[in-house]
């Protein structure tokens, strides 16, 4: 996709953003002119980010599962930028597999994927609100969230849910100019498809996630899998204007593998 400014003076907050779908997408977005905040609990990977972007990059390093730190970076982004007008809330963990989990597990996956991408919200809709219409949020949401998934409940449920607060947040604030939409990758090369593809979570060698993503590619009607760039392309769309009039909607990312 040819860059032609589509995100001009604009801010854009991106959680997750030390590699991955994260990384792919703040680089887009900068590519088409935006400012862009690079939120990670890796605070090296989200300046590595930041440093790719140049100087309309900046880093912050917080933990989302942390209503504290989540305040923070709307700080940050209020008093270093003064606007807000794309937040992508990307930033997730894959968690337990089945549902032999403590409360400390069950945890880890709710407070980061669902918990934080709510306060979040919460915090960033002021900003938003001011910046309308030229605001709009997307949402990090899964294949799995739609349809559920038999190697990851935890992380099918906090997508679900992920998926419905999109959908709240589109009517409610929707008459306020603020745009809300989902992303829903299928199998993505990341890092964290590595991990989900073993059931213990720890993370397949190279060579058996090639051999798994092989295997994926056979199932989809496009006979691949997909990249974070293919993500990121279409989380621009939904944050430029050439989406105004799209709220509410879970976009698969999948090669047709929902179709």
């Amino acid at each position: 996709m040819i860059a032609n400014g589509r995100l001009t003076d604009r801010v854009a907050l991106v959680t997750g953003g030390g590699g991955g779908i994260g990384r792919a997408t703040a680089l887009r977005l900068a590519a088409e002119g935006a400012h862009v905040v690079v939120v990670d609990i890796d605070a090296e990977g989200a300046a590595e980010t930041a440093s790719m972007i140049g100087t309309h990059g900046h880093a912050v390093g917080a933990d989302l599962a942390d209503v504290a730190e989540v305040q923070r970076v709307i700080r940050f982004v209020d008093e270093n930028l003064g606007q807000l007008n794309v937040l992508f809330c990307n930033a997730g963990v894959s968690g337990a597999a089945g549902l032999d989990v403590d409360l400390a597990a069950f945890d880890a996956v709710v407070d980061v994927n669902l918990k934080g991408a709510f306060f979040l919200t919460s915090a960033a809709m002021p900003l938003l609100k001011r910046a309308a219409p030229k605001a709009s949020i997307i949402y990090t949401s899964s294949a799995s969230g739609l349809i559920g998934s038999p190697s990851g409940v935890l992380y099918s449920m906090s997508k679900g849910g992920v998926q419905l607060m999109m959908r709240s947040v589109a009517k409610m604030y929707g008459p306020d100019g603020v745009r809300a939409n989902a992303v829903n990758p299928g199998t993505i090369v990341t890092r964290m498809a590595q991990v989900t593809a073993d059931p213990n979570r720890v993370g397949v060698s190279d060579e058996a996630f090639r051999a798994h993503a092989e295997r994926t590619a056979q199932n989809t009607p496009l006979r691949r899998v997909g990249t974070p760039e293919d993500v990121a392309d279409v989380v621009l769309f939904l944050a430029s204007d050439e989406s105004s009039f799209v709220t509410g909607v879970g976009i698969p990312v999948d090669g047709g593998a929902l179709a």
